[in-house]
């Protein structure tokens, strides 16, 4: 055999490994550049929870927790309401909210002759006829001063609407009317003849009414 012709056959075969390994290293993928700032933030944390854009609205909701916050298993058995208390004087009276449509300013109330003195006249409102009744002369309640922020409770009973001259509106609170207590002694006979019942908010006696009763009257 031919040395020489061996000879260039290893130097040959040598050098086609040696051109073909920078091949191979330029077919192996490159691994994937490290991440940006730019790309490294992009997940962005949730917003704090617990957050209130409006500090009156944290306050109400905490109100109405308070007086809701009786034991679970004696609420699941009994019918709770929501109530809007609202004030006369010093008193507390409450009606169920969702006999309310609208609580509002009082506008200029017009007088009709040979009314009960309680029955303070009507206002057009949303093209309906609603008589205005001022609660504490219906209650016979006097009034010792005038009230600094009255409202008029404007409540809708299908084919009447009637609205309720109160002198202040308190809050919303959740109540189990089966938990309401017989009036105490010291409401007057036409008030009880209109209180269904009283029940205790932030050691204060609300009287919850009857509102069925309260509006049976006659012109």
């Amino acid at each position: 055999m031919d040395l020489a012709k061996i000879r260039k056959k290893a130097r040959l075969e040598k050098g086609g490994r040696a051109s073909q390994e920078p091949e191979e290293r330029r077919e192996a993928p490159t691994p994937p550049p490290p991440s940006s700032p730019e790309t490294a933030g992009l997940e962005i944390p949730p917003p704090p929870s617990g957050l209130s854009a409006d500090s009156s609205g944290a306050r109400e909701t905490e109100d109405i927790s308070v007086a809701a916050g009786t034991d679970t298993a004696a609420s699941a058995s009994s019918k709770r309401e929501r109530l809007l208390i609202f004030t006369i004087e010093t008193e507390k009276y409450a009606i169920p909210i969702h006999e309310i449509s609208l609580i509002i300013e009082p506008p200029p109330i017009t007088p009709i002759p040979n009314c009960p003195d309680y029955l303070l006249g009507i206002v057009s409102l949303r093209g309906k006829v609603v008589s205005i009744i001022d609660v504490a002369s219906r209650l016979r309640l006097q009034r010792l001063s005038v009230p600094t922020a009255p409202k008029i409770v404007i409540l809708d009973l299908g084919a009447d609407q009637f609205g309720l001259f109160v002198d202040g509106i308190d809050q919303l609170v959740e109540v189990a009317l089966t938990s309401l207590e017989t009036p105490p002694e010291g409401f007057t006979q036409k008030a009880q003849d209109f209180v269904e019942g009283v029940f205790h908010h932030k050691d204060r006696a609300v009287a919850y009414l009857n509102l069925p009763a309260f509006l049976s009257f006659r012109l």
